[in-house]
């Protein structure tokens, strides 16, 4: 990963988890354990593009620390958000009836990371537009603020392991089951083109690729389509209605009129 994209990259991913809580970020911490064989250049870049993306949403960069290591390269960021105490979204605020709702589109990102790690030629603008998905998260802010700020009760969580496991995750703590209507899976047409010609699902990349950075949340029908058109209008981002929150404790996929248990499967950090 270029330095100057992976600075950028390591800010965003940890800003979403301050959206994923309808949060605001305010400060940043930035820690490096680095080898000794680092360039001072490459620090430069990384550092460069961080500090963009600091710039980019308000956040002050507060401190930090630097070590060294013989080993691998880490790279260790701390973000701090701010809410209202009465409005902190969490995951365990699903209700049976609830409808599932998710941002932009899914899958681009986990196709970007095989064509990366395929070294796939970029020859056409779809694999840019994949690798650019992979490469720079767009953290939704703006829209955890909407919904942070309306008073609707909702559940919410990133797109960060893979859908179906980050979804498992407001499934399990809400004590809830799901169905997921498969064709109403937002898809890119970038993606869709990819995959037609290396002869993939691009199901399978939207339902478990992971690093999306979009978000998943869950709000009573009565208020999702006030709540679609008003993220819509405000931040351009588009908001896709997916499936519902069920009784029992399972997630269902619905796909030609046929239903079926899930066994979500995403990046696991302790066994994958």
């Amino acid at each position: 990963v270029p330095p100057y994209l992976l600075g950028q990259k390591v800010l965003s991913v940890n800003l979403s988890d301050i959206a994923a809580m309808g949060g605001m970020p305010r400060f940043a911490l930035l820690s490096l354990v680095l080898r000794s064989t680092i360039s001072i250049e490459w620090v430069d870049t990384f550092l460069e593009g961080f500090r963009r993306q600091a710039r980019q949403y308000q956040v002050d960069v507060i401190g930090g620390n630097l070590a060294h290591t013989q080993g691998e390269l880490i790279l260790d960021v701390t973000v701090v958000g701010e809410i209202k105490r009465e409005r902190l979204l969490l995951r365990n605020q699903a209700s049976i009836g609830d409808l599932i709702m998710v941002t932009g589109f899914l899958g681009d990102a986990g196709a970007g990371l095989k064509i990366l790690l395929e070294e796939q030629p970029i020859n056409a603008k779809r694999n840019q537009y994949l690798l650019n998905r992979y490469f720079l998260p767009d953290p939704r802010i703006e829209v955890g603020k909407i919904l942070a700020d309306s008073d609707f009760q909702m559940s919410l969580i990133d797109v960060s392991d893979g859908f179906t496991q980050d979804l498992g995750h407001i499934i399990k703590q809400s004590r809830v089951g799901a169905v997921i209507e498969s064709e109403k899976i937002p898809l890119s047409n970038p993606l869709r083109l990819w995959c037609s010609e290396h002869g993939y699902d691009p199901l399978d990349f939207a339902l478990s690729g992971g690093e999306d950075y979009e978000l998943i949340f869950t709000v009573s029908p009565r208020e999702a389509s006030s709540l679609q058109k008003e993220i819509q209008q405000k931040t351009g981002v588009p908001v896709s209605i997916v499936g519902e929150i069920t009784d029992g404790d399972r997630l269902h996929i619905r796909k030609n009129d046929e239903e079926m248990v899930f066994h979500s499967h995403g990046w696991n950090h302790f066994s994958s």
